[in-house]
């Protein structure tokens, strides 16, 4: 069970790694972000997946049997794994490699929030959140991490409860 969980956490993190690599050289994060604001989803959705087809490899390693408890402790694995990475990778991202990515991101928000007419405190608030989500301090890494970490388990707990079978008899 916990290698299965290893290996899923780390095709997770690879291929976010890979994705962030090509999103960087398609633009998505600095000069086309009303792609890259979809784009971004990618690497999340992509963990998530991979949290489901653990469980249900580690159900068919055990021979169709799968607990709650040992499907949660694949997705605690694999969250473990992917959100400590993944908040490392952005972490270094943001801060060293692609500097113009919060500024850039900023600027973007705040023209579709003109666009649409929206009020100064709405455009206010939004700056605000934006910057909180996108790095450039401790807490919003720890957020990111939390996120993460917890968006993996609640998968991890649906598809547990979707997948668990116990021995009859």
């Amino acid at each position: 069970m916990k290698n299965t969980a290893v290996k899923y956490g780390v095709y997770a993190f690879i291929i976010t790694i890979i994705w962030t690599i090509i999103e960087h050289i398609l633009g998505y994060n600095t000069t086309n972000h009303e792609t890259g604001q979809y784009a971004r989803m990618v690497g999340a959705f992509v963990y998530w997946i991979m949290i489901i087809v653990a469980i249900f490899s580690t159900r068919k390693e055990q021979g169709g049997l799968l607990t709650v408890g040992q499907g949660l402790k694949v997705a605690a694995t694999i969250a473990l794994i992917y959100s400590l990475g993944v908040t490392i990778l952005y972490c270094l991202y943001g801060e060293v490699i692609n500097t113009q990515f919060k500024p850039t991101l900023m600027a973007f928000e705040r023209a579709k929030l003109e666009a649409a007419h929206a009020t100064p405190d709405a455009i206010a608030a939004k700056m605000k959140q934006v910057d909180m989500q996108t790095g450039g301090s401790v807490v919003s890494y720890l957020f990111l991490f939390a996120f993460m970490f917890v968006g993996g388990m609640a998968i991890g707990l649906i598809t547990s409860l979707i997948m668990k079978r116990s021995k009859k008899g």
